[in-house]
């Protein structure tokens, strides 16, 4: 057990490491995935210093192992969900995946901050038995026996978490299924799959209290899980990517060598209905495709381009306030990490500007038909939410004020 666990020490420093250095190339959000890692590691570092008593070397780091513990699967939730649906980074919500963590630590300040001489006298104690081990009974609020149940059980509710993540994607009609993004949808549901030794079997062994679980056995589900998952990433090292950037929307799989212009107006699709749709907003593009890179094809492009267009003409989501690129996910059924490259290389603007255009081209054309209106209720019939977000999105699309438009269209006709 003891080189299986030097050997996930080794490859889950060399993963981090990798991970680092794409992060801050690539990916804020690779960070993520290297702090759950780290976490991991840490928490495998304090079990090797326990199982062969290197601890009494370091007694400060005594019962730090819990806190790393309780974070390593929310970091990588949060990893899964941000790669899923790319927005903010970090939420509102997130603080409260940290609370159990920021309640061990205050029960545990007092325990922390002893003096060495006492912290290693109550290790040594500690290290007589398992029970005294599991019991993790020093923190000042009197807690004993719970942390490392509550540990357990807080991971299982995470992992369901993670769990619904991959399958409401997997559901989508594109998603996964889409040949460019395959590798990563791949690679998060087999770290999550590699990260369930971390808490299966040892939920049944601290709650049911068998025999066989011991700090040794839980140092072995440590050691498999963060050496397999570091042999995954050094065989596919350019999973770190990401999914397919914004680029690949806007350069042709023909340009890989050569640069490419797309005229305004130059694509065109069909719906259902026969109905030319024009996409507008296409600029001059010169990007470089590196072959290391996978390619959407301009099939895919297309699909997707009409599927999101002929939804946006004829259900006109745009008109509800509020609208976000997550509901416009829910309602076509592409995942957003797909939609979010789509209109930001695409179609060469953020989603907010994106669909500011459609209402005010909506906007223009209620206006005649709606002359008891004024222009504020026809705004908020539009899906503006205020006045003054109305004129700002209208002055940055027509580069006028509304009513300056208005004027200019009635001297021209």
């Amino acid at each position: 057990m003891v080189l299986i666990a030097q050997f996930g020490l080794f490859s889950g420093l060399l993963a981090l490491l990798l991970i680092i250095g794409f992060s801050f190339r690539r990916s804020t959000n690779k960070i993520f995935l290297g702090l759950s890692l780290f976490f991991v590691w840490y928490t495998l570092l304090l079990i090797y210093l326990t199982i062969t008593k290197q601890i009494l070397n370091f007694p400060a780091l005594h019962r730090t192992g819990l806190v790393t513990a309780y974070l390593a699967f929310p970091f990588l939730y949060i990893h899964s969900r941000n790669t899923f649906y790319p927005g903010k980074f970090w939420r509102y919500a997130d603080w409260l995946l940290l609370l159990p963590a920021v309640f061990y630590i205050i029960d545990y300040f007092p325990f922390f901050i002893m003096p060495s001489e006492q912290k290693l006298a109550i290790l040594r104690q500690n290290l007589e038995s398992n029970q005294k081990i599991f019991s993790a009974g020093e923190g000042w609020i009197g807690i004993s026996g719970v942390y490392f149940p509550f540990a357990y059980v807080w991971i299982a509710i995470i992992s369901y978490f993670q769990v619904q993540l991959i399958v409401t994607n997997w559901k989508l009609k594109f998603g996964f299924k889409s040949s460019h993004n395959r590798r990563l949808f791949n690679f998060i549901v087999t770290i999550s799959i590699l990260y369930l030794p971390l808490f299966l079997p040892g939920i049944f062994g601290i709650l049911l209290k068998l025999t066989w679980f011991n700090p040794g056995f839980v140092g072995l589900t440590y050691a498999l899980s963060l050496s397999g998952i570091s042999i995954y990433l050094f065989i596919s090292p350019d999973i770190l990517y990401g999914f397919i950037p914004e680029k690949k929307f806007s350069a042709q799989a023909s340009a890989e060598k050569e640069n490419l212009t797309i005229p305004q107006n130059a694509l065109t699709v069909k719906s259902k209905h026969h109905d030319v749709i024009d996409v507008e907003g296409i600029q001059e593009v010169t990007k470089e495709v590196r072959p290391s890179e996978p390619i959407v094809s301009d099939e895919e492009i297309a699909a997707e381009v009409t599927i999101v267009l002929q939804h946006m003409h004829e259900q006109k989501p745009f008109l509800q306030q509020g609208f976000t690129i997550q509901d416009l996910s829910n309602q076509t059924s592409i995942p957003v990490y797909q939609l979010s490259p789509l209109i930001n290389g695409h179609f060469k603007m953020n989603f907010s500007n994106w669909v500011n255009r459609f209402r005010i081209e909506y906007f223009i054309e209620q206006v005649p038909e709606n002359p008891q209106l004024t222009l504020e209720a026809l705004s908020k019939k539009s899906g503006f939410i205020s006045r003054s977000t109305f004129i700002t999105a209208f002055k940055k699309e027509k580069g006028v004020t509304p009513r300056e438009f208005f004027k200019e269209l009635k001297l021209s006709t």
